[in-house]
Parts: structure tokens; sequence; C-alpha cells
């Protein structure tokens, strides 16, 4: 169970014991805004949602709910739901499958291009390992551009799970030029009728304006289909900061939570959208296999944590 639900039941035993008046809701909504910003809701968010239900439960009396927390919580579900949930919102293998799908009916070359972003240490080459490993299965011919030519092992670290998974990698010289890796992987790409092209960059943080302007020329050259950040879920809050930062450097498609099943709060997960003005989840990473990347639900995930 993780850590969020855990508070979930705590708050449930402890509100069901008030009494519906107008005082117990609002102390009830306090508790509840409490719970989400220390499970790693921004604050920002859980004013939202608290304001939110304080409108909607104000003046309400409980005739159909058996206690007040069955009754807060079921105000609160929609409005959770409505936060982590995005118009772009998709199914981005799914979404990949059919854009192929097109572009093989137009006898055209060129391969879906994802870019993929994060700091050290978020799973961002794992994570990337994983979305080859499910693309393969659906018949998606896969290559990895090796980009990262900053950080020492990182060339090595993708090849290995190249091999593992059966996919081709475009390998780069430590110091090379990035840019022209990627560029050299959808070329290669092209030459094959590849599917796929997913470019792995050296990890950074968006205040480091060097790296940043070498990530603007990958993305400028490499015209991606999708960019997507990988951040950690167990950062708490600082993922949530990662989103709205590397959104605003560089414009981000989605985003990955890596790592959500370790003993992460969750709540960044709930914050991550919010802040960036609707930028989507698009996965979860549950595990070590490459099998574990779980497609991001917003419905599922609320109703999972609420019970």
């Amino acid at each position: 169970m993780s850590t969020f639900k855990k508070g979930v039941e705590i708050f449930k035993k402890k509100v069901s014991t008030y009494e519906i008046t107008e005082k117990n809701i609002q102390t009830a909504i306090r508790d509840f805004k409490r719970l989400l910003i220390s499970n790693d809701v921004s604050l920002d968010v859980a004013n939202n949602i608290t304001k939110d239900l304080t409108l909607r439960m104000k003046g309400k009396r409980a005739r159909r709910f058996t206690d007040l927390s069955k009754m807060l919580l079921e105000f609160a579900e929609p409005l959770l739901i409505q936060i982590i949930s995005s118009e772009n919102n998709t199914d981005l293998i799914s979404e990949i499958i059919s854009k192929r799908k097109e572009i093989k009916e137009k006898t055209e070359k060129q391969p879906i291009v994802i870019l993929f972003l994060g700091i050290n240490g978020t799973g961002k080459t794992t994570t990337i390992a994983k979305l080859a490993y499910k693309l393969k299965k659906k018949n998606m011919r896969v290559i990895l551009a090796a980009s990262d030519t900053f950080r020492s092992g990182a060339q090595e670290q993708l090849k290995s799970h190249a091999e593992k998974i059966g996919v081709k990698i475009i390998p780069g010289r430590y110091g090379s030029d990035s840019a022209a890796v990627a560029v050299d992987a959808i070329e290669h790409a092209k030459s094959k009728y590849a599917d796929v092209v997913i470019i792995d960059t050296s990890g950074r943080m968006a205040i480091n304006k060097d790296l940043m302007e070498e990530m603007k020329k990958i993305k400028r050259v490499s015209n991606p289909d999708y960019t997507v950040l990988v951040v950690d879920a167990l950062a708490g809050n600082d993922a949530t900061k990662q989103a709205k930062e590397f959104h605003k450097a560089i414009s981000l498609d989605g985003v990955i939570l890596a790592k959500m099943d370790a003993d992460a709060r969750g709540g960044a997960l709930i914050s991550v959208t919010h802040t960036t003005g609707g930028v989507p989840v698009l996965f979860l990473g549950t595990g070590q296999k490459y099998d574990d990347l779980e497609l991001f639900e917003p419905k599922k995930y609320v109703q999972k944590i609420l019970g």
C-alpha cells in the first residue's frame, strides 16, 4: 500500500467519527488539505482542491452518505481526476502505431522521433529501454540514439539495454556533438525504414544554461514528434518543479514518473499536469523489469488511492 493510500485510510478513520455539521465539514477539508501536502501535492494544487471542495460541499447535508469521510471523498474524487487529466492524455504506443500506419500508406521513410529528457538519477535510460521493449513487442522497429555524450558510462548503459531487448543503437563518442548523433540515428532509421527513433540525452538541470542550449539544439535538429521528460516519483515536489522548468525551457509533450513501485508518496503526480498547464502523464514506472511501464489512467489511479 502506498504512503498516500495509507494516509487516506487514516483520514477515513478519523473523519468518519465527525458529526456532519458545517464546522466539521470545514475541519475535514483542512485535514484533507494536510493529507495532500504531506504526500507531496504542491501547495497551489492543494489550495485549489480544497477551495473547490469547500464550494461544492457548502450547505450539503449527508442524507445518502454513511459518514463525513465518504461524503468528502466522493466530492474529492472527480476533482482529483480532473486535475490529473489532460486534453492531451493519450495511449502513446497506440498513437505511434497509428501514425506509422499513416506514414507507411504514404510510402514515406520518416520515423517517429521521441526525445527523452531528465536529470541524472531519474531512471531515464531504463525508461527508454522499457518503452523500446514495449514498442518492439508491437512489431515496431526501434533505433536508440545514444546522444548522452557527456556522462561517463552512459553509452555503455544504453548499449547494454539495447542488446538485452534486441534493438539497434547508434552510439556517439564521448565529448562529440550529441545533436549529430541524433541526426545520424534518424538518417539510419530512414535508410532502414525503421519505425521509431528514441533519443537518449545527458542528464541536466533546467538551470544549467549550457546543457539546456545543447538540448534545444538537439530538439531543433531532430524535430521530434514527442518530447518526454522522466522524473523520479521519489523526488516529491522537486519532480513537479522539474516538470515546470523543463516545460518552460523546452516545451514538453508528456511526462513519465519512474520509481512509482518504491515508497513514493505519489502526490507529485497529482501536481505535474496542473503545474505544467496540461502536459499529460503518459506512463508510470512500476518496477525493474522491461514490462514494468504502466499506461497512466487518471480515473484508475485516483480510485486506487481513495479506495
